[in-house]
């Protein structure tokens, strides 16, 4: 995981609210269709490709939120994210369904650990109790409603491992509504997640309060902890990770040698050999699984070796 910054497209991420809430509100400003506080009508409504798609959608702004190393990236596991082909899913923080007394003791929750969600979110069913004169009057709240609004939304990896088995087939499968602490959304996050040489995922004391077992477990899977143990050893060797996918097959043998330290490519573990699509050599598929991580080359903790060789 790592921090999404939803101040930095705020502006942009505002007006297509507003837009999309104006077109709401245009028939009867006292009566929107939909109605923002109805969940599933609303975000329904909001997923159309007038507000979604074009390079000025939102499917595109959430996309370049979570861009890095020049790819966008789940907000959970860190993969690269190929909405070309699809595998794409959209994660309401504050869930949807939220609304009444409960709902905003569970907002709160939510606003208390997560800046831009105090600042650019609040409940859907709050934001239809305002009164507006007309239309125009909306782009003056700069506090959205919480089923539609960008603030609270993020895109995660959807589809299941490639052909690998798999529980759940996306990153936030388990958790459905369930309350979580939002830490894609806390700027601690980069210090409280951490990844050991062995590919486990923890979080730390002071940023997990027990909501977040689903997920921690999800993503700490036998093959997710593989590919990121992986990744600790390859981070010791300089390369050039964009070009990777080019890489001849005696180059990603040289690469998983110089990482592990051995002279005889065939004394691995065939757990860590597979990854180099050298044990089934018609088949690219867990190299190219390896890949879809790389962005755990970059990660701190791992790239620390990389910067001491040097």
């Amino acid at each position: 995981m790592r921090y999404i910054d939803k101040y930095r497209m705020h502006d942009e991420a505002h007006a297509i609210n507003v837009q999309f809430l104006k077109d709401c509100y245009s028939g009867d400003v006292s009566n929107p269709y939909p109605s923002p506080a109805s969940p599933d009508s609303s975000y329904d409504n909001f997923k159309k490709a007038e507000y979604r798609d074009g390079a000025n959608g939102w499917k595109n702004l959430l996309l370049a939120e979570q861009t890095v190393h020049d790819c966008p990236r789940c907000c959970y596991c860190m993969r690269r994210l190929n909405p070309s082909a699809g595998r794409i899913n959209y994660e309401h923080v504050v869930p949807r369904t939220l609304r009444g007394a409960d709902g905003k003791e569970q907002f709160r929750y939510y606003a208390s650990h997560a800046p831009a969600l105090n600042d650019h979110i609040m409940l859907a069913d709050e934001f239809v109790a305002k009164q507006f004169q007309n239309v125009d009057d909306i782009a003056n709240e700069e506090r959205m409603p919480h089923t539609t609004g960008l603030s609270n939304l993020l895109v995660a990896c959807n589809g299941k491992r490639n052909t690998f088995v798999s529980v759940g087939c996306c990153c936030n499968w388990s958790r459905s509504d369930n309350k979580i602490m939002p830490l894609m959304l806390m700027d601690n996050v980069d210090s409280d997640v951490k990844y050991d040489q062995n590919g486990i995922m923890s979080i730390s004391k002071s940023s997990d309060d027990g909501t977040l077992d689903i997920i921690n477990k999800e993503l700490n899977d036998e093959t997710l902890q593989e590919i990121r143990s992986v990744w600790y050893h390859l981070s010791r060797v300089a390369k050039d990770v964009d070009s990777a996918a080019s890489m001849s097959k005696i180059e990603r043998i040289n690469w998983f040698k110089a990482a592990y330290n051995v002279s005889d490519f065939t004394l691995l573990p065939d757990n860590i050999k597979r990854y180099s699509g050298i044990v089934f050599p018609s088949d690219d598929t867990y190299w190219n699984l390896l890949l879809a991580y790389d962005w755990f080359y970059y990660y701190p903790g791992y790239a620390i070796q990389r910067n001491a060789n040097n």
